[in-house]
């Protein structure tokens, strides 16, 4: 583990590898991830149940939009689940594969895997498409 330095700085020590940073990482991708999904689908199924608000947005000439703002959010959140899952199931196979880990296949995956930009890419879609979204929303119901 790292040793705080009198900076809070972390100094790096022989035994850190990093493997404690990146479990951190993937326990918030996975948090937000199903926030962004949870919110995605929840914000029309709100408007499934509300006749009001659904009302009020039809009125507006808005319904359509939020609804597909919303779903292209957590779209892109389980795109980014599938890539990621399918990437690192082939970087998993590659490891017992020993008679070809060099297929082109493989080496796709593992670039992929390595691409953390995707991933940030993905999430600031989602946010930028439901804070659109929200603004709408905002927009709307403030006019009421």
């Amino acid at each position: 583990m790292a040793k705080r330095s009198h900076r809070s700085k972390p100094v790096e020590t022989e035994d850190d590898d990093g493997t404690e940073s990146f479990e951190t990482y993937l326990e918030y991708n996975r948090v937000l991830r199903t926030w962004f999904v949870a919110f995605g689908v929840g914000g029309p199924a709100l408007f499934l149940v509300n006749d009001t608000l659904a009302q009020r947005l039809v009125a507006e000439g808005k319904l359509r939009l939020v609804v597909l703002l919303f779903l292209i959010g957590a779209g892109a959140q389980v795109a980014g689940a599938l890539l990621n899952k399918f990437a690192n199931w082939y970087v998993y196979s590659s490891a017992l594969d020993a008679e070809n880990p060099n297929h082109w296949v493989y080496r796709t995956a593992e670039w992929l895997a390595g691409q953390f930009w995707i991933d940030a890419l993905l999430d600031l879609l989602t946010i930028g498409v439901f804070g659109y979204a929200a603004w709408v929303l905002l927009t709307v119901f403030a006019n009421a």
